[in-house]
């Protein structure tokens, strides 16, 4: 699928770095990520770190091997009205059949504004 047609394309999710133990996205806050109050829904928090932490963990499994989103948990700290917010994912678990990242969300200032913990199950690919 066109990356512009996914979640990530409508948002302008930006991917700047894949690695096993750390990864690193950001994205520009426009009126698409705001609530109604006028600050990031927090659904665009937990939609960056759950495709930042899959495309990680995928890359490091395949072809073997899928990765799907089995948790996410975000938790905001501080909101966020304007400005780019980037997201840096670092591994905390490398499992046979699970990977645990926790995702850290600064503002233009370097301020924490959120977190998430995502845990992601890693399966075996099927056939072709």
């Amino acid at each position: 699928m066109p990356l512009e047609r996914t979640l990530d394309g409508v948002l302008g999710f930006e991917l700047l770095e894949t690695g096993e133990e750390e990864a690193r996205a950001t994205f520009t806050v426009g009126d698409q990520h705001r609530q109604p109050m006028g600050i990031v829904h927090g659904g665009a928090y937990a939609a960056l770190a759950e495709s930042l932490c899959s495309m990680s963990t995928h890359l490091a499994v395949s072809p073997d091997s899928i990765a799907v989103a089995q948790s996410n948990l975000t938790t905001f700290l501080r909101p966020v009205s304007e400005g780019p917010v980037d997201a840096v994912a670092r591994r905390k678990h490398r499992g046979r059949t699970t990977w645990v990242w926790e995702v850290d969300f600064t503002d233009e200032q370097g301020r924490l504004c959120a977190t998430t913990r995502v845990t992601m199950a890693v399966r075996p690919a099927r056939g072709p």
